[in-house]
């Protein structure tokens, strides 16, 4: 594969992983666990930031929208 390829798998897989933690705050929540919510936020923004790259890194394989 190419260099932009393996960077997109990189950045996917560092979203995932962040996206599954998030799943499993939601599934906490849900049912009644407490939670700390500065560290749910942070995580948040760490799981935005982190799709943030994946779409970055998707770019040169999509075609721009007509």
């Amino acid at each position: 594969m190419t260099i932009q390829w393996d960077e997109l798998r990189v950045a996917y897989d560092a979203w995932r992983s962040e996206r599954d933690k998030f799943d499993r705050w939601m599934t906490a929540i849900a049912a009644g666990e407490p939670y700390d919510k500065a560290e749910l936020q942070r995580d948040i923004e760490e799981l935005d930031a982190r799709h943030k790259v994946f779409l970055e890194k998707a770019g040169p394989f999509v075609q721009p929208a007509v």
